[in-house]
């Protein structure tokens, strides 16, 4: 196989043009040993065999790739061991599992810019015809002395597919020849390749491996407690409602819209171009297609985006970045089997942008000043969904030589969101002015999200409403009628009067959704003057009824009027009430105001940790021993496969002297 000798400048990759081929005698004695020794004239009686394999190995494509494979595994071991050398050693740091895995999974452009950086080698016939030469030479020994040469014993080597065209026994044995081919041809390319003033970021740009900074992402909600905040302005409220009750209204442009003081709030479907940042109105039927889509699971997409926006301090500015696979288990699906993994998370990606295509136009207006000001613009900015999965290596039934890659079901989603302009006034702690502005902050209970909206749609749509009216409506007291107009199409309460069984559906789900909220936590008493007891669901008795209930016949007109209040679990009501309190002496709504213990701070990285612990010079073990917790959590701590919970991380933070 052919050597290149490959130059480069300085902290930059090597160029396609810059793969130079050797000419003269350079040119054998850059083959391996085993090759070189062999070949001193091409066999003149058959010019025709070799012309024909080298024509075959061009077009078939599988000895090339497997020899840019051979050489990306070589380029990521030289990238590890930059990586070891940056954390001092600690091998345990390394999962070189995975990291085979990332190579074994090389997309299409990283081989097509390996493949680049030879181009000048094959490009060379010379190549091409001693490679040929090589296999058959190989071919015709093992042929002659009935057993494989030894320079093609090489265990655990990739192969490449076996020719089916061919008998079966000569099909294999090409296999081994051209397999063992491909290894020494990228063994002697990796020799004269000089990484050594490459950055681990230009190595991985050339595999098409992102670097763990590319991919990092937010801190999990809900470790260790079961409560965030979350924030409840009107943007918020109306956005979660435009998702759950159906009350849009026809149009040119369809809206869903709300009058607030003397101004109103309107929500329209636009459709993102994350490229540039350009959003457009989606007019009439397509806007519709997206609405019907809209249901609870959006709006606890909305509600999360919204819980890490009111942490940050300049929440425009924040670029929000989840795992799909941490969605999917804050909402429980982890524990499905109906589904599978890539299908969850492309449902959890089709639910972003759902949410990312609704639109929010504020109005305000001022009689008085004579003045009005309208704003509109994506509630949430979509910049990024990256699907995240394994390559097969596949075979085309035509062309059995031709190896391609072929994707296979996602096992991860990356998804960057940005909060939109409407934050800078409902979400910031002072405008511009220094006035206190709009922010306005409520608790989201980490049940909340795992109510199934299939099986309790009702009961999930009362809990995003309540999370967020629970800030709003302190004595949590509201008519029935009242909470199902905000939550429930505007049609139904002409359905229900027109028919018997749908009034009885109604009330069957309302008290079920209401049981729900009860298991939960949340706090629900009926009213004793409107909400009787012959209306009340058995579960909200005083007393097991003596004798068979029966509703009175004006039954659903008493219920509508009837008060209920739904508070939210005994720890969100002491949390609202401190918070609260703290605003009654401050005047202020300020974050700063809100318990320290619910900030979420970036977590320590495996990484920083190993270094913190040799900087210490503290093994494992010992702090494994002050945190209480066992050796192996320690570990896997460092690999990445475990997150450092927030206690810990504070507790670290404090022995490592961080």
């Amino acid at each position: 196989m052919l050597v290149t000798a490959v130059k480069h400048k300085k902290n930059r990759l090597p160029q396609p043009e810059s793969a130079t081929l050797e000419k003269g005698s350079a040119l054998q004695s850059a083959l391996p040993s085993s090759v070189a020794s062999q070949i001193v004239v091409e066999s003149a009686s058959a010019p025709e065999r070799i012309q024909d394999y080298v024509e075959r190995l061009r077009r078939g494509k599988s000895f090339l790739n497997l020899v840019l494979v051979h050489v990306a595994t070589g380029i990521n071991q030289h990238r590890l061991r930059q990586l070891r050398s940056q954390v001092r050693g600690d091998s345990e740091l390394i999962n070189l599992y995975n990291e085979t895995e990332k190579i074994g999974a090389l997309q299409k452009e990283a081989i097509a810019r390996l493949e680049k950086l030879f181009k000048s080698v094959l490009k060379q016939a010379p190549f091409w015809k001693q490679t040929a030469y090589w296999i058959t030479t190989r071919l015709d020994q093992w042929a002659l002395e009935a057993r494989m040469p030894a320079d093609c014993s090489i265990p655990g080597v990739l192969s490449v597919e076996a020719d089916p065209a061919l008998p079966e026994e000569e099909a294999w044995q090409e296999s081994i020849v051209i397999s063992a081919c491909a290894f020494y041809t990228a063994s002697e390319w990796l020799r004269h390749l000089d990484l050594s003033a490459f950055s681990i970021e230009d190595i991985e740009k050339l595999l098409g491996i992102r670097s763990p900074d590319a991919l990092a992402t937010d801190p999990a909600l809900f470790q260790e407690r079961e409560i965030e905040r979350v924030a409840t302005g009107y943007p918020i409220l109306t956005g979660a409602q435009a998702l759950i009750n159906n009350q849009w209204e026809d149009g040119e442009y369809p809206y869903w819209k709300k009058l607030v003081g003397e101004g109103f709030i309107q929500h329209n479907i636009v459709r993102q171009s994350p490229s540039n940042q350009q959003i457009e109105l989606v007019p009439g039927k397509a806007a519709w297609e997206i609405i019907q889509q809209f249901g609870p699971e959006a709006a606890y997409v909305l509600l999360i985006f919204s819980s890490y926006a009111t942490d940050s301090e300049k929440p425009w500015e924040q670029q929000i970045r989840l795992k799909g696979t941490d969605l999917i288990r804050l909402f429980g699906w982890d524990k499905r089997t109906d589904i599978t993994l890539g299908q969850k998370l492309k449902k959890i990606g089709n639910l972003v942008e759902l949410v990312c295509s609704l639109s929010v136009l504020i109005s305000n207006i001022n009689v008085g000043a004579n003045r009005y000001n309208v704003a509109r613009g994506a509630m949430w900015l979509l910049e990024e969904l990256e699907y995240s999965g394994q390559l097969a290596l596949t075979v085309d039934a035509k062309q059995p030589s031709a190896l391609s890659y072929e994707a296979g079901d996602p096992d991860e989603l990356y998804i960057k969101v940005r909060p939109g302009s409407w934050t800078e006034k409902f979400l910031n702690g002072r405008d511009v002015s220094g006035k206190t502005a709009l922010c306005q902050y409520g608790y989201l209970a980490k049940s909340t999200l795992q109510i199934n909206p299939y099986r309790q749609r009702l009961a999930s749509k009362l809990a995003i409403f309540l999370t967020i009216m629970s800030r709003i409506r302190q004595d949590g007291r509201y008519e029935v009628g009242t909470l199902l107009e905000r939550l429930e199409p505007k049609e139904l309460m002409t359905i229900v009067e027109q028919s018997k069984q749908r009034r009885n559906a109604l009330i069957t789900q309302w008290d079920n959704a209401l049981l729900t909220l009860h298991e939960l936590g949340w706090q629900i008493e009926f009213d004793n003057t409107t909400y009787p007891e012959c209306i009340r669901p058995e579960w909200g008795l005083a007393n097991e009824p003596e004798q068979l209930r029966t509703r009175p016949r004006n039954w659903l007109t008493l219920w509508l009027k009837a008060i209920v209040t739904i508070k939210p679990t005994v720890l969100i009501q002491e949390k609202l009430g401190s918070v609260l309190g703290s605003n009654a002496q401050s005047h202020s709504n300020l974050p700063t105001a809100l318990d320290d213990s619910l900030g979420r701070s970036p977590n320590l990285t495996g990484a920083e940790l190993a270094i913190a612990l040799n900087a210490k010079g503290w093994s494992k073990a010992k702090l494994a021993k002050d945190l209480g917790v066992d050796r192996s959590l320690i570990t896997r701590w460092i690999k990445g496969e475990r997150v450092i919970q927030p206690k810990h991380h504070a507790q670290i933070q404090v022995l490592l002297e961080l």
